[in-house]
């Protein structure tokens, strides 16, 4: 019996490669970035409790409506503010749900999503 399925798998296969050969030419092109090329943006809202006094008032400069860069600032890689980062990146599983949720006061947005601009600079200031 497994050598029956494992004839019509590779039947199969084979079927699916000649027909995809036959109908055109093109293939499609998957872009999955890395962990550096994403542009990641947090706000700080109401709800938001800091880990410590530099948690508060880091970053300094935000954008309109309060956005600022949360992946990848340079700024994290400094000691007193990596704990700050990993404390906006933290993720809470909400049992009542069944899903994950980000850390209490803090939503996050990718930036040009379904896009790949936002992949073209790690920091768009360092162009």
């Amino acid at each position: 019996m497994k050598r029956l399925m494992f004839k019509l798998g590779i039947l199969c296969m084979s079927m699916m490669f000649y027909v995809c050969q036959a109908t055109s030419n093109l293939h499609p092109v998957i872009l999955v970035p890395g962990n550096g090329g994403n542009q990641l943006e947090a706000r700080l809202t109401r709800g938001y409790k800091p880990s410590s006094l530099f948690c508060h008032w880091y970053p300094i400069l935000k954008q309109k409506g309060g956005w600022f860069r949360q992946w990848f600032d340079p700024g994290v890689l400094l000691a007193p503010f990596t704990q700050c980062f990993a404390d906006r990146m933290m993720l809470f599983y909400d049992k009542d749900l069944d899903d994950y949720r980000n850390a209490p006061g803090i939503e996050t947005r990718v930036l040009h999503f379904g896009s790949t601009q936002s992949l073209l600079y790690l920091d768009p200031s360092l162009k």
